[in-house]
């Protein structure tokens, strides 16, 4: 009777299981389709300059509005409005200056794999933020480029680029990600799909990280002359929501450690940065924002 038993569970364990079909991760947007995403950043770090430590937490909330219009070739016009951003900690709410956001637009453009292909009204919106003060908006230029309002996009619509995918599927995409006149990180993310339950998708992602000195030029009071800044964990999880035909959430991590040298009124400075980095995106049909 055991032998038999025996015999039964092996039959079990080596037996193939049933593969789930093919999910649909494509995003289901039409011509009117309106959300809101709202995505938090946390950043918790160390910088080492001249024997001294100064650590830093800082959190940034985001709340944007998302409208869709279609254009010709099966693509996305996709407007983004900020109603609201908020910022806590070394810097405080930004000396006020997270106000100016609300209310302030840009539209990407999409290709019917939605990737993103143009982006318009970034002088305008960076006008709005600076409310006319050229030296203020040789700042926001410097601190928020194009690169990173493309990352919010980017943030956001989260797919697959073919029209089917089954568990276990790989593909992968490059995202430019600016750090506020330090410089440029470029992350390859690799996605996989891990797993279906439902109406529900869920994606692994892991993250190869190269980092790209940059210099702050007129607007901030210096440049970084050498880094040597690598991540060996960028890893996050993003919930697609099959129904829905779009991105339910997602979160991301990622850490960053080196050495970089800084020049600062024509004198150069080492300094050690130890960052861990999480970003959180999630979408609601309403608005969380109340005026």
């Amino acid at each position: 009777m055991r032998t038999a038993s025996a015999l039964v569970a092996l039959v079990l364990l080596v037996a193939p299981t049933a593969a789930a079909d093919p999910v649909n991760l494509k995003w289901s947007l039409k011509e009117g389709d309106s959300f809101y995403a709202t995505t938090t950043q946390e950043i918790d770090q160390a910088i080492k300059v001249m024997g001294q430590t100064v650590n830093q937490k800082m959190t940034t909330t985001t709340v944007a509005k998302f409208e869709a219009k279609a254009v010709k070739g099966g693509g996305f016009e996709v407007k983004m409005t900020y109603t609201k951003m908020t910022m806590d900690g070394a810097l405080g709410n930004g000396g006020g200056l997270t106000d100016r956001f609300k209310g302030a637009s840009l539209t990407a453009t999409f290709d019917k794999g939605f990737e993103l292909k143009k982006l318009e009204g970034y002088d305008k919106f960076l006008d709005q933020l600076s409310d006319g003060d050229d030296g203020m908006k040789k700042i926001f230029r410097a601190v928020m480029p194009e690169t990173a309002v493309k990352l919010m996009f980017s943030q956001v619509f989260v797919g697959s680029p073919k029209e089917k995918a089954a568990v276990g599927d790989k593909w992968s995409r490059t995202d430019k990600v600016p750090l506020s006149g330090l410089g440029e990180l470029t992350n390859k993310t690799q996605f996989t799909l891990d797993g279906v339950s439902g109406d529900v998708a869920t994606l692994k992602t892991t993250g190869d990280v190269t980092f790209k000195t940059g210099e702050g030029g007129d607007a901030l009071p210096f440049k970084v002359v050498s880094a040597d800044i690598k991540s060996d964990e960028v890893k996050g999880t993003i919930l697609f929501d099959l129904k829905a035909g779009r991105l339910k959430s997602s979160s991301t991590s990622m850490k960053l450690k080196g050495t970089m040298t800084i020049e600062v009124m024509n004198q150069q400075v080492d300094a050690e940065i130890d960052q861990n980095a999480t970003t959180k995106v999630e979408l609601s049909d309403k608005n969380s924002v109340r005026d």
